[in-house]
């Protein structure tokens, strides 16, 4: 046998130290685990822990000495004491002096210690040594060692011939390159002008007079109320004379800040009016913010240097805060009311015309989609998350905050989802074995009129209001940064643009507005007429159904793609309108911003400003195109806006709904919803039909390749709403139409959430019979659940089990392999299995016997189906794990608690109990008693819980409860020696207390107690005196006992046994037959008593090795992971691998250990009663003696002279009778208890041995049953770790084979399954008769 595999216990074990740790259970070792060990080094001396812990320094400072232990019997001596102290810190003393301090969990290095250290304590054990009745010895793992200072060891990862070796810096970490900044003191983030008063107390109060003296005055000059809004004509007639530009506006500003004259991007000018009282505003605010920056330089000099060196801040940094604190401090109040008030008018009719659009599609607004419906699915997502950026602007509090978003809003729609497109070609990559490289070209170049078109979408689709108030509150409203170049500038003359646009030219959107809104009502409403006079106008006979408001409009009506003119072309934006006379003006490229070339903005990819010239393409398509794969041909901005489209000559831009019907049929809603979609969603199947028909439109690609911005398919979204007329047209229309390969790619298509049609399938079950072979049960959404484990969740549905039976079976077959369904791929992304999450029994049962199930597989939080099922109180559920032999209770959560722990009330805690107890073999006479569970007490006690049930003639069982604590079993074993002193009886001294260290008491001495007392009472009812003792059956049959009275009673029943022995039995004088009884007897229970202690020896053995080998695989499993070079499919079946190995605490060896402890304390039981005659004998003989000498002292007096000193010789005689009288008769009694001893001690010596004998044999039997049961659960453990290899795989069938097995494959499972069923089902009735009637 090997030694043991942790350095320390190796080392202590063979040092001397355990001879000076006396006794044993008032010392505690405090172990570091195998790995930490092995894998660490002290960064002092840099020795490894593995050669430190052989010093005798290392090995005696972490074994701590509890002197006395906790008290007598190893019992609390101050229950309230003991938990009033519990939770507070304890100091402990080392085996060489040292002190050490446990508070919690945590260990902290005192006293006598050169570095102060902090471990954790992990777990504890009882660990036996490799010697001849040695001692077991409590341990404690820690997380690191006391002694020295702790560095991991890291694993230099080996590599293959030929590939590049790691770089050593990289081994490094990260840690030692950035050391000299980590020195640094961290500097204070400070977000805003706000969070800078907080964090500096000192500027707030000095700046707070004048800031409220500032918006004082502000509000004091914006106070006047506004002059009435003006009719619409009025505004027409004085628009020549109020108009102005923004450069005449600009010239009244003072000049202390940035002008703010809207020059747009690359030298364009802005048409946008400002009011004569938002001139007045704007002066305002200026002068208000100029004078806040004058209050924040008035502040002390030594605070502005405590800022600049506590801070990463900079004078413009602090002027942008001080403008965006005063803007936000007015927004709500004055500033942002009064300017809607002033643009209300304007506000009104935009939102009008925009309400009149909501229905426009995508492909309607001048973009030429890439990538077909993928692409236009991609863009829609893009856009949709725009709309949920730009709908942040209706609560912006200040005009810096809404540019914020309106940036925000471009970069994302004019940017594709880098993360999500790396992801797939990642995966993709890896699939197909390629290499993945990161210079993929993840960037989208969009030419200036598709981001306008793009943008136009999102202001549509965004319920935001007053948006002609916000684009003005954001030009003329912001002074420091310069809002009419750069991103900034560019990014509102977008803006501007597209408002403009909804203001003044958007008939043909709103047209196509009507027309989509026609066709999608009629599709929701099943209008089959209306939605053929749409589609096929030329079959349509209807003239109620010619939509008369498009006449007027037919026109101007262009079926070509619909186009935005480029910002050069519009009245409005290519050239200034200055006191009403538009004067055109040439674009200019704008270099005034080159301090940024170096880098690009959020919008690099489409501001000529910020990306180096490139020559423009040769030849540049007419259409703009959008692709989510392709690079746009324009490399730059600069170039599309040259660019423009040369087909409108008006002055106006114009755009011009594409009302094609090929183009309204691919028409789709807001959340993605095309034609087909709405159809469906509103459960109109004649329409959906209709659709279906129309090949011309809707070809089977167009259907199958058909989903919404979530990517729910038209079936997903069927089966979803649970219409089952929609579902059979479109699965007719599939079935029919698509080969198999393309329908099971179509049924494996994810949406969003990455669940399939077949995770919805709960909604319509009978859909599994029809398609249950094409279905993808292996598919995994986002959260790992798959279909089975969608319908396992259905808790509430009517046909729950039915539906649950028909997914195992087609599941089942679907796996190809002909083997039961491996519910090991059926885990979610929490490591919950199916076992976890049901809770139905039956569909327990067959997932137990009819799959190939794990059913103690943890999950995270290390949570077995039996933790789960005991902690949301499903006892039905409890009772049939319970019954899987492979069930393991003692199995640990993270906290350390057990399923009983977990329970959720006691009810489930007693039916626990109650399955504990009808899983033990009965006795002789049919009655189960045992010690079911222990737990510890808060005064510092244990409590055991018994259990005894006896059969009654109706098939029903008879319990009864009892809670005794360790202090009872002592005393009943004392009191039952007090009665019958010739017998047997196992001692219960010198137990381990388990509250040595109080704040973390050890579980497994706790669990050693109760393994022990178990036997120790199954021992007294196998025992031949015992067995029908009154005071043993009141003991588990009587809930509350009196102590006193039960000594009392034991007192004088042993004092009426004297009186019995002194009556009935005669003496023995000659003893030479009871020496050689005893003599031979006591030889031959030796032997008896040296086996056993060999098999308890060379099972520790066994255990400690077992153990040993589970810390190696986990060191050798760490240490294969840190090679690279292997396929992660290999390194996860390693882990599963190692996982196997693991041992329980209800090992079969730990079973087989306490079986023959139970036996080898029979055994010295046996040897203590022989000793007894012995002793007997001994005083027999020194009685004898006396005897003797007493007569002799009588015969002495006979010889001394008649008639001299006869009185005195009278009283010697008569004294020395007296003596011998009472010897004669002590010796009498010790013959009469020798008699009774012999016969006690050679009765019960031959019914010892039988019982021994049939202990030994049940011992065996269930060793090796139970290794059975435990070895082949870990063989397909084994299996499935290795399974997703490809190893021990069967062959599959050959064709003809596979037909044929095929062909029958239905009926044979249904037989199977039906048989199983019924089989289990049986028992389980057989259990329901058998559960009992409970009296507690």
């Amino acid at each position: 046998m090997p030694p043991v595999l942790n350095p320390f216990l190796r080392a202590f074990f063979r040092s001397t130290l355990p001879s000076q740790c006396s006794p044993v259970h008032h010392h505690v070792l405090l172990v570091p685990t195998t790995e930490v060990l092995l894998s660490s080094r002290d960064r002092d001396t840099n020795a490894s822990y593995a050669d430190l812990s052989g010093s005798e320094e290392f090995l005696a400072s972490h074994v701590l000495r509890v002197p006395g232990g906790v008290g007598p019997n190893n019992q609390i001596k101050d229950g309230s004491s003991f938990r009033e102290t519990r939770g507070k810190a304890k100091q402990y003393s080392t085996a060489n002096g040292r002190t050490v301090i446990i508070k919690d969990a945590f260990v902290y290095s005192n006293k006598g210690f050169k570095t102060l250290n902090q471990a954790q304590l992990l777990s504890d054990t009882i660990f036996y040594p490799d010697a001849f009745d040695a001692p077991p010895w409590l341990v404690y793992f820690i997380s690191r060692p006391l002694i020295g200072t702790y560095e991991a060891t890291p694993i230099i990862p080996a590599t293959l011939p030929g590939t590049k070796d790691a770089d050593p810096s990289d081994l490094a970490g990260p840690g030692l390159a950035g050391g000299a900044s980590a020195s640094m003191p961290r500097k204070k983030e400070v977000k805003s002008f706000g969070d800078l008063l907080n964090h500096f107390p000192m500027i707030a109060r000095q700046m707070q007079p004048g800031l409220e003296r500032l918006f004082k005055e502000f509000a004091r000059e914006l106070e006047r109320p506004l002059p009435p809004t003006p009719s619409r004509s009025s505004r027409r007639s004085s628009m020549t004379s109020r108009r102005r530009g923004s450069i005449s506006s600009s010239e009244s500003l003072p000049v202390s800040l940035h002008s703010s004259a809207p020059h747009g991007a690359n030298g364009f000018i802005s048409a946008l009016e400002i009011d004569d009282e938002e001139d007045v505003m704007r002066t305002s605010l200026e002068t208000a913010v100029t004078a806040g920056i004058d209050l924040f330089q008035m502040v002390d000099k030594q605070q502005l240097s405590l800022l600049g060196a506590t801070t990463d801040l900079t004078g413009p940094i602090v002027e942008r805060m001080i403008e965006r604190y005063i803007t936000e401090q007015v927004h709500h109040t004055i500033l942002f009311p009064r300017l809607c008030s002033i643009r209300r008018f304007d506000d009104v009719e935009l939102e009008g015309r925009i309400r009149q659009m909501m229905d426009v599609d995508i492909s309607q607004v001048g973009i030429d989609i890439g990538n077909g419906s993928k692409g236009k699915r991609e863009l829609a997502i893009r856009l949709s998350k725009g709309v949920d950026i730009f709908k942040k602007m209706g609560v912006a509090g200040s005009p810096q905050e809404m540019v914020e978003i309106l940036l925000a809003v471009q970069k994302h729609i004019t940017m594709p989802d880098v993360s999500s497109d790396t992801s797939s070609l990642r995966s993709k990559a890896t699939a197909n074995g390629d290499s993945y490289s990161e210079k993929q070209d993840n960037m989208l170049t969009i030419n200036a009129d598709t981001l306008v078109s793009l943008l136009l979408i999102v202001v549509i689709r965004s319920p935001v209001r007053h948006l002609q108030a916000r684009l003005s509150y954001m030009r003329h409203f912001i002074f420091i940064d310069d809002v009419e170049s750069g991103e900034m500038g560019y990014a509102l003359s977008t803006f501007e643009a597209v408002l403009s646009y909804l203001a003044r030219d958007s008939g043909g959107l709103r047209k196509s507005s009507r027309r989509n809104k026609k066709l999608w009502q009629a599709t929701k409403a099943g209008d089959i007429a209306t939605m053929q006079s749409v589609l096929e106008p030329e079959r349509s006979f209807h003239e109620d159904m010619i939509d008369h408001e498009d006449i007027g409009e037919d026109r101007c009506e262009n079926l070509r793609p619909v186009r935005f003119a480029s910002l050069a072309d519009l009245s409005s934006l290519g050239g200034t309108t200055i006191n009403g006379v538009y004067e055109p003006r040439r674009r200019r490229n704008s270099s005034s911003h080159s301090h940024r070339r170096g880098e690009d903005g959020p919008l690099a990819h489409i501001f000529p400003f910020q990306r180096a010239p490139t020559p423009p393409p040769s030849n540049r398509p007419k259409a703009k195109k959008v692709s989510m794969d392709t690079r746009s041909l324009s490399s730059s901005s600069a170039y599309s806006f040259r660019s423009r489209t040369n087909t409108l000559d008006s002055r106006g831009s114009v755009f011009e709904g594409d009302t094609s019907i090929e183009r309204l049929s691919r028409t789709q809603g807001q959340e993605g919803e095309s034609v087909l979609m709405m159809a469906v969603e509103s459960k109109q199947d004649k329409a959906l039909q209709y659709l279906l028909s129309l090949t011309e439109y809707y070809t089977v690609d167009v259907v199958l390749e058909d989903c919404n911005n979530e990517g729910t398919t038209l079936l997903s979204a069927a089966v979803q709403l649970a219409h089952t007329k929609t579902t059979d047209v479109l699965l007719t229309y599939i079935l029919d139409n698509a080969p198999d390969e393309v329908a099971i790619s179509y049924f494996a298509k994810q949406d969003s959430k990455g669940r399939c049609f077949a995770h919805y399938l709960f909604n319509q079950p009978q859909l599994i019979d029809r398609i249950g072979h094409l279905v993808p049960w292996r598919l995994k959404d986002k959260n790992g659940q798959t279909p089975v484990f969608a319908l396992c969740r259905s808790y509430d549905h009517d046909q729950y089990r039915d539906m649950v039976d028909k997914a195992l079976l087609a599941a089942t077959r679907a796996q190809g392999d002909g083997q039961p369904l491996h519910l090991d791929e059926h885990i979610d992304g929490k490591g919950n299995s199916l076992l976890h999450i049901i809770n139905d029994p039956q569909i327990a049962v067959k997932l137990l016997y009819r799959c190939d199930s794990d059913v103690n597989a943890p999950n995270d939080k290390q949570f077995t189906p039996l933790m789960v099922a005991s902690k949301y109180g499903r006892t039905d559920l409890v009772r049939v794990l319970f019954q899987d032999p492979r069930v393991d209770l003692s199995v640990k959560d993270v906290r350390g608690l057990t399923a009983v722990e977990l329970a959720k009330d006691d009810e489930v805690r007693n039916r626990i109990d109650d399955l504990v107890l009808l899983s033990t073999e009965p006795g002789p006479d049919g009655r189960t008693t045992t010690v079911v569970r222990s737990f510890f007490v808060e005064d510092g006690t244990i409590r055991l819980v018994l259990k005894s049930g006896a059969p009654n003639g109706n098939s029903t069982i008879t319990v009864t409860t009892c809670r005794r604590s360790l202090l009872d079993f002592e005393n009943l074993a004392k009191w039952l020696s007090q009665e019958h002193p010739a017998s047997w009886l196992p001692s219960l001294n010198n137990l381990t207390s388990p509250f040595l260290i109080p704040s973390r008491p050890s579980r497994s001495i706790l669990r050693d107690i109760q393994l022990r007392l178990d036997a120790f009472l199954k021992i007294l009812l196998i025992h031949p005196t015992f067995s029908t003792h009154e005071m043993v059956w009141e003991f588990f049959l009587v809930p509350d006992i009196d102590p006193s009275m039960l000594e009392e009673r034991s007192r004088r029943k042993a004092e009426a046994r004297v009186e019995r022995v002194r009556e009935e039995f005669t003496p023995i004088y000659d003893v030479r037959e009871v020496e050689l009884f005893i003599q031979h007897a006591r030889e031959s229970v030796r032997s008896l008593h040296h086996a056993s202690k060999s098999v308890l020896r060379r099972t520790n053995k066994l255990r400690s090795a077992s153990s040993d080998l589970t810390d190696a695989a986990k060191l050798s499993n760490t240490a294969i992971h840190s090679l690279t070079f292997l396929p992660e499919g290999h390194q996860r079946a390693l882990e599963r691998y190692t996982k196997t190995m693991v041992q329980s605490e209800a090992s079969p060896l730990a079973g087989f250990y306490y079986s023959m402890y139970a036996i080898s304390s029979t055994t010295t039981a046996i040897l203590a009663a022989l000793n007894r005659p012995s002793t007997l004998i001994s005083s027999m003989s020194a009685t004898q003696k006396a005897v003797d000498r007493h007569h002799l002292s009588i015969r002495r007096s006979d010889r001394w002279p008649l008639g001299l000193l006869d009185d005195a010789r009278n009283r010697v005689q008569r004294d020395a009778q007296e003596k011998m009288d009472r010897a004669a008769e002590d010796l009498a009694g010790l013959g009469r208890e020798l008699r009774y001893t012999q016969q006690v001690v050679a009765g019960e010596l031959a019914s010892w041995q039988e019982g021994r004998v049939n202990m030994g044999r049940k011992s065996l039997k269930a060793l090796a049953k139970k290794m059975v049961v435990t070895e082949r659960a870990r063989l397909e453990s084994m299996r499935r770790a290795v399974r997703e290899l490809g190893i021990g795989m069967p062959r599959k069938p050959s064709s003809q084979a596979s037909s044929s097995q095929s062909a029958n494959s239905r009926d044979i499972c249904e037989t199977e399954a039906e048989a199983e069923c019924g089989r289990i089902e049986h028992v389980i009735d057989e259990e329901d008769l058998g559960e009992g009637v409970y009296s507690d």
